[in-house]
């Protein structure tokens, strides 16, 4: 909505003056006074480069702020507390803390750092373990909630009780994984993986955001007390923190070499370098605003928690979002200022001050306006990405997902024949250690870009996790799903994906069965594909 300048009643000038006076004597600066904590959530690492930064760079203290940076680990998985406690200002949480404001607890959201969360299931691949269903009476690492929530709003998706599993305490160690103490290890995509490659583990990840789960992560936060005391503290110390993580994205490398000298000399340069890399692509910033949020996207986030009975309901966030103080205080400034230049006005009769100030205003509203279209295009752009798979632009699992249940449907209420082809790139791991992970994604790409080629516009094509892909096929039955796939084979061994190397696939074929759901579909042709690599690869099973 654009901004309009309140309507300011008239009053003779003394009490004008009065008013303004007390303004000026009520108003807060973003002076120095005593420190300001930032409580993080983990220990040391690139995770946190943008306070870091700040800190180094001098934003802080160039905003009037003496700051100190708190570790975290595991005894400070309670963000919401130590914040609420005075223990520190601020803190680093994740979505779950919405869980902590519909319980009540006066927490405030000031920005989401990460777009999407890192948060996922690592399982090793030897374990048989593909999907959340396959975790039912496994062993499974979890942090305690809210820390937890995204894992677990995960599994009660897809319609996992939690009598269902055997949850472990996690021992933040994925050395357990390993040594096979436990199936399921909760990380960080940007950590763990990284550790367990090094150590020539094969592992495979159960990614949320896979199952419809995209949340927000790494949300700095603090309390209503001290927003509502020291306002212009917390902008102060918003806005520098947001420059530092400009500043951490845009000097990589410097910011790397600093973290590894000052902070975590016990992380290797090669890990932190993963990590930031990993990273870059969550926070988004080349697409999204540093630390925007979407009070909608909250509230779709507060209903899948309360639908799920891990918050109580209804939802209202009334005063969760900074920005919402923000506009609140930026009405009290505005009014502040326009009573300022009445007093001007009532005394020196200065009528090019008014014209000024509407120039002003009138810029404001442009800047606004401008502001606002560039969030609705971030977040057509973010809708479309949760639709798609970043790097070949096919359908993600979730879109596939919600597509293939309406053709379900249709399929089992008007008689036509569903066939769904499952297939996966042979030896996939070895290209990607041979040639790096870069000639891996161009070969998925290219390849993606083959098939889709050779497809009806009726059919559907996605790509399921890591290499392999799915093709949904209406009026199609077995056997007609069976020589488009031989089709598919033939040209996927005589295209070259990749120069001097031979590129081949397995398909598994399945037909949906009446009264058969979607995940049987699926189930059935993994395990043709399962088969179809058992009997020597690049081959079609049905």
């Amino acid at each position: 909505m654009p901004y309009r300048p309140p309507h300011l009643p008239r009053r003779n000038a003394r009490q004008w003056l009065l008013l303004l006076l007390l303004i000026c004597l009520g108003s807060g600066g973003a002076t120095a006074g005593d420190k300001l904590r930032l409580q993080l959530r983990w220990l040391h690492q690139f995770q946190f480069a943008g306070y870091y930064m700040a800190l180094e760079k001098g934003y802080y203290r160039d905003a009037g702020l003496d700051v100190e940076i708190l570790e975290g680990g595991p005894q400070a998985l309670k963000p919401v507390d130590a914040i609420l406690s005075e223990r520190s200002d601020f803190a680093i949480s994740n979505s779950g803390v919405v869980i902590e404001r519909m319980a009540g607890k006066p927490v405030v959201a000031l920005a989401a750092i990460m777009q999407t969360s890192p948060i996922v299931w690592i399982v090793r691949a030897d374990s048989g373990i593909r999907t959340p269903a396959d975790l039912v009476g496994k062993r499974l690492m979890l942090m305690p909630a809210p820390e937890s929530a995204e894992l677990l709003i995960t599994l009660r998706r897809e319609g996992i009780d939690m009598g269902q599993l055997n949850i472990q305490p996690t021992s933040f160690d994925p050395q357990d994984l390993i040594d096979g103490r436990t199936d399921a290890y909760d990380g960080y995509i940007s950590n763990e993986t990284y550790w367990l490659a090094q150590r020539g583990v094969d592992y495979r990840l159960i990614n949320p955001r896979e199952y419809g789960v995209n949340f927000y992560n790494d949300v700095l936060v603090t309390s209503e007390r001290l927003l509502r005391e020291r306002p212009q503290r917390v902008a102060a110390f918003v806005q520098a923190s947001l420059k530092g993580w400009q500043y951490a994205l845009d000097h990589q490398e410097e910011s790397l070499q600093l973290i590894h000298r000052r902070y975590a000399p016990g992380k290797s340069l090669e890990h932190l370098r993963f990590e930031a890399d990993a990273l870059r692509k969550l926070i988004m910033s080349d697409l999204v605003q540093l630390g925007h949020m979407n009070p909608g996207r909250w509230d779709a986030i507060a209903n899948s928690y309360v639908q799920l009975g891990m918050a109580p309901g209804p939802v209202n966030l009334g005063g969760f979002l900074y920005s919402e103080h923000v506009e609140q205080d930026n009405r009290m400034f505005y009014l502040g200022g326009a009573i300022a230049l009445l007093v001007i006005l009532l005394m020196a009769t200065v009528a090019l001050r008014f014209a000024a100030l509407s120039r002003a205003l009138q810029r404001e509203i442009n800047r606004r306006q401008d502001t606002e279209q560039q969030l609705l295009t971030s977040n057509a752009t973010l809708e479309r990405l949760a639709n798609t798979d970043r790097l070949t632009g096919l359908w993600n699992r979730l879109k596939f997902e919600e597509v293939a249940q309406q053709e379900v449907g249709r399929a089992e209420r008007y008689g036509y024949p569903l066939s769904l082809v499952f297939f996966d790139i042979d030896h996939f791991k070895e290209i990607n250690d041979r040639h790096g992970h870069e000639i891996g994604d161009q070969v998925l790409c290219r390849l993606a870009d083959r098939v889709r080629e050779h497809l009806r516009d009726s059919d559907s094509l996605c790509r399921w996790g890591g290499e392999e892909f799915l093709i949904l096929m209406p009026h199609t039955d077995r056997q007609q799903a069976r020589q488009l796939a031989e089709k598919l084979r033939e040209l996927i061994s005589a295209s070259p994906l990749l120069e001097q190397q031979p590129i081949s696939a397995s398909f598994g074929i399945a037909q949906l069965q009446s009264g058969e759901l979607l995940r049987d579909l699926v189930r059935h042709a993994d395990t043709a594909l399962y088969r179809a690599k058992q009997l020597g690869r690049n081959r079609v099973e049905t």
